[in-house]
């Protein structure tokens, strides 16, 4: 914690290319993530929009890097898979496909930011057998309105 309490005191030193990188890196990190990213460059002073698109892009990128990888593994665990039962990835697929039937993909995706990752959400998604286009957009939905919450909120309790 206190790494990243040093790193945002930093950030607001740093000239405006640094902190808008750190701003995407911070919207990288999966349980912080765009919400997080762009509250921290609303509150440190950058401007609330650009908060949000450097947040927007670094989350965005790192949830595409468990979505693409994953849907290709879990086309080809299901290819190689079927007819068998049973098994410890059988099991903890039965149990993404009973979060996933509870709150199907855009549930997942909107809710999970607040109380996990959204990068936990695509993997639960994606292992009950969800189209990846279908994942890949509500998570591009889902972070939109993440980071759009998370700016507001970061320029309304922010230094100024």
């Amino acid at each position: 914690m206190e790494l990243l309490q040093d790193f945002i005191i930093n950030l607001m030193e740093m000239n405006p290319l640094l902190q808008h990188l750190g701003i995407a890196l911070i919207g990288v990190i999966p349980f912080l993530e765009g919400f997080f990213g762009s509250f921290v460059g609303s509150f440190i002073g950058v401007s609330a929009v650009t908060s949000a698109i450097a947040s927007f892009v670094g989350n965005w990128i790192s949830v595409m890097l468990v979505i693409i990888p994953f849907n290709a593994l879990f086309t080809w665990l299901r290819k190689r898979n079927s007819g068998k039962s049973g098994g410890f990835i059988q099991g903890r697929a039965k149990k993404a496909q009973e979060t996933y039937e509870k709150y199907g993909v855009p549930g997942l995706a909107i809710i999970a930011p607040a109380i996990a990752s959204g990068h936990i959400a695509a993997f639960i998604s994606l292992a009950a057998g969800a189209d990846k286009k279908r994942v890949i957009f509500w998570h591009t939905i889902s972070i939109l309105l993440w980071v759009i919450v998370g700016a507001a909120f970061g320029g309304f309790v922010g230094i100024s």
